[in-house]
This record gives C-alpha cells, sequence and structure tokens, in this order.
C-alpha cells in the first residue's frame, strides 16, 4: 500500500527505439508564419472595426464568410455596409436557395461596387436590393445591371420638381386632405412620385421638394 513518489516508481523508461526530437526556435517560428489567421485574432480584427458583437461572431465563426468579407473590404468596401449586406440580403438568399457563400454568383468585387454605387448616388438602396438578387442567382456586374435596365437615380432638383407637380395634380382630392391637416398623406404623395420615377428619384430630394409644394409655397 505504499505511495508512488517518482517515474521510477511506475517503472516508466525511455523508449530506446525512438530518438529525442528536438525542435529549434526556427522551425518553430517558420510553423507559426504559415499558420491561418486564428479565430480569436479574426475577432479581434473585426472589433477594431467598429463591427458590432454579433456583427464580428456572425463574419468570423465561418471561414467562407469571413473570407468573402475580407475580400469585399481590399475592394474598397466600408466595413460595416458590407456586414450589413453579407449578414442580412445576403444570408437572406443562401437560406432559402439553401447555399453556400462560395456557391452564389456574385463576388466580393461585384458587392463593393454596388456599396459604392449606393454612397456616392448612382443608384438608391432600393435598387441595390434589385440588382444584388440578379447578381447572386446570375452574375454579371453592377455596372452592366445599371446601364442595361437605365437604373441611374435622379437627383436632378428640376426633374424631380416636375414628377411632384405631376403627382400633386393627379391626386387633387389628396391634397386638399392633407393641407386639410392629414399630414400622413406626404408618405403617399412620395410613394407616387417613386413609382412615377420607377424607384429612381433620390429620396432626400424628393422629400425637400415634396415637403415645400404639399404646403403650397412655390
Amino acid at each position: 500500500m505504499r505511495k508512488k513518489e517518482g517515474l521510477a516508481d511506475y517503472r516508466y523508461f525511455p523508449e530506446p527505439d525512438l530518438p529525442e526530437v528536438v525542435l529549434t526556435k526556427e522551425f518553430v517560428d517558420k510553423l507559426c508564419q504559415g499558420l491561418p489567421e486564428l479565430p480569436e485574432a479574426k475577432r479581434r480584427r473585426y472589433e477594431k472595426m467598429g463591427l458590432a458583437m454579433q456583427d464580428v461572431l456572425f463574419l468570423a465563426n465561418d471561414n467562407h464568410v469571413a473570407e468573402f468579407f475580407d475580400a469585399s473590404l481590399e475592394n474598397g468596401a466600408d466595413p460595416k455596409l458590407a456586414a450589413n449586406w453579407i449578414m442580412g440580403d445576403i444570408s437572406a438568399f443562401l437560406k432559402n436557395e439553401r447555399l453556400s457563400i462560395t456557391e452564389i454568383k456574385l463576388t466580393p468585387f461585384e458587392l463593393s461596387e454596388l456599396i459604392a454605387s449606393i454612397k456616392n448616388g448612382t443608384i438608391s438602396g432600393k435598387i441595390g436590393k434589385e440588382i444584388l438578387f440578379e447578381l447572386l442567382a446570375k452574375g454579371g456586374t453592377v455596372q452592366s445591371l445599371i446601364e442595361e435596365k437605365d437604373l441611374v437615380q435622379i437627383v436632378d432638383p428640376a426633374a424631380i420638381e416636375a414628377l411632384v407637380d405631376k403627382v400633386l395634380a393627379a391626386n387633387p382630392k389628396q391634397l386638399e386632405q392633407y393641407r386639410a391637416g392629414k399630414t400622413r398623406l406626404q408618405g403617399f404623395f412620395a410613394g407616387q412620385v417613386m413609382k412615377e420615377s420607377k424607384g429612381k428619384a433620390n429620396p432626400l430630394v424628393l422629400n425637400k421638394i415634396l415637403g415645400v409644394k404639399l404646403k403650397g409655397e412655390s
């Protein structure tokens, strides 16, 4: 019943047929340099971009998603906007179609182009969503789709004012109700102008002009 205290008590002994393995610092360093970015390091990197932890975990926990996201950033995409598109519409498409992100036709470069086109006002966010689903399913380029479908956003105030005037003239009853205090009808008029412009009127310019016109100001 005596207690075992050391290796000899357990009758451990070196295996004579197995030589010692000596790992040099240079060898270990070389192995470390060849390792991919580890999950914890990836999460910390995404945090430094200002992303919320929910976004960080979603992107970092799937290596293919992380690669797609990183490639988008390399092409100039805004981190937060790219994360929103990937976590939102792209993720919904993948779920509905039962696909992985490696199987879609959309490339990281075209996602960055889509984001840039919305940010610089070339197209609206609504049109951006329409383009996205075509890019996901069929591929192609953002620029070619914009040109092919004539989707460039209308930002000219004179052009938008003409559309507003047309809609107000076509809906005198609703205009009278608005000026009588039913101000919620502004959304109705905005929707009609967007319909008339096929979704191409710039929302900010539209609402500014519409607000003035609804009040009867010139």
